[in-house]
């Protein structure tokens, strides 16, 4: 598992803690701001982690886009009437 990995499951089980508190009514008035800013910070983590990982996969993307036109390319160029198939291998 990855340290992003990680970070984001630490962080969106603090949301899921908070939730619940509030939902069971264990947060005192006292604590409530500081669970409130808790789960703010948990929250803005967990959008950057996603956000850099919508990134990630963009990139990923690209690159298998960018592997499947040469390949498409050189399949074309390629054809020569091969009575073998179209497997590229």
């Amino acid at each position: 598992m990855s340290k992003q990995t990680e970070s984001y499951e630490k962080n969106f089980k603090v949301l899921e803690e908070v939730a619940e508190s509030l939902n069971k009514d264990e947060i005192s008035i006292d604590d409530l701001v500081v669970k409130t800013r808790e789960a703010l910070t948990a929250a803005k983590n967990c959008i950057n982690i996603l956000n850099y990982q919508k990134g990630e996969f963009k990139k990923l993307e690209d690159e298998f886009g960018k592997l499947l036109n040469e390949n498409e390319v050189k399949a074309a160029d390629g054809k020569s009437g091969d009575s073998e198939g179209d497997a590229p291998f």
